[in-house]
């Protein structure tokens, strides 16, 4: 879109492009209400040492800590694109940016689900069919996110090959339980 209008442009100007187009502020507060969506669930479900010492799979992860820090990250940029695309103000095709808001409400809810299903309960193939349902919801709104905003679904290609290797995670654990 850019291409056509403005020629060659900078990846700066660009981006300063898509962000005039969008609603920083929802970005922000979508971003946020995620992330502590995601750090409610954590505390509300406890700490995964003891599901991790119980399967014995302590090899298999990276630190737990790790983990925490790139689910709060990934969850963050999720909510991010998700306010980018919803406050999109730019001529983009409204079907995909409503379409890909409800996608993204159903990705939401599945991924704060994941964690009390592996973690709380211990329930590991449903948590590898949960992931798997996971990487294909997230595929479906980077896809409608990307018609609307280039930049948000760049964000969204981070979660998704981010979600790959959790189902790598999840399906070794499985095996290995």
């Amino acid at each position: 879109m850019y291409k056509k209008r403005y020629g060659k442009i900078k990846v700066g100007a660009w981006l300063t492009l898509e962000m005039n187009q969008s609603n920083a502020v929802l970005m922000l507060i979508l971003g946020v209400a995620f992330t502590l969506g995601g750090i409610a669930v954590r505390f509300a479900v406890g700490s995964p040492h003891l599901t991790v010492l119980a399967l014995d799979i302590g090899e298999l992860l990276p630190p737990v800590w790790m983990m925490c820090v790139f689910w709060t990250v990934a969850f963050f940029t999720v909510g991010c694109a998700a306010g980018f695309v919803l406050g999109y103000r730019g001529s983009g095709c409204e079907v995909d940016k409503y379409k890909g808001g409800m996608l993204f409400v159903l990705l939401a809810v599945f991924e704060l689900c994941w964690y009390p299903t592996f973690f709380g309960a211990g329930l590991l193939f449903l948590s590898v069919l949960e992931c798997i349902l996971i990487l294909c919801l997230s595929i479906c709104v980077t896809v409608c996110f990307s018609r609307v905003s280039k930049f948000a679904g760049m964000l969204l290609l981070m979660h998704d090959i981010w979600l790959i290797y959790m189902l790598i995670l999840n399906f070794a654990v499985f095996f290995r339980a």
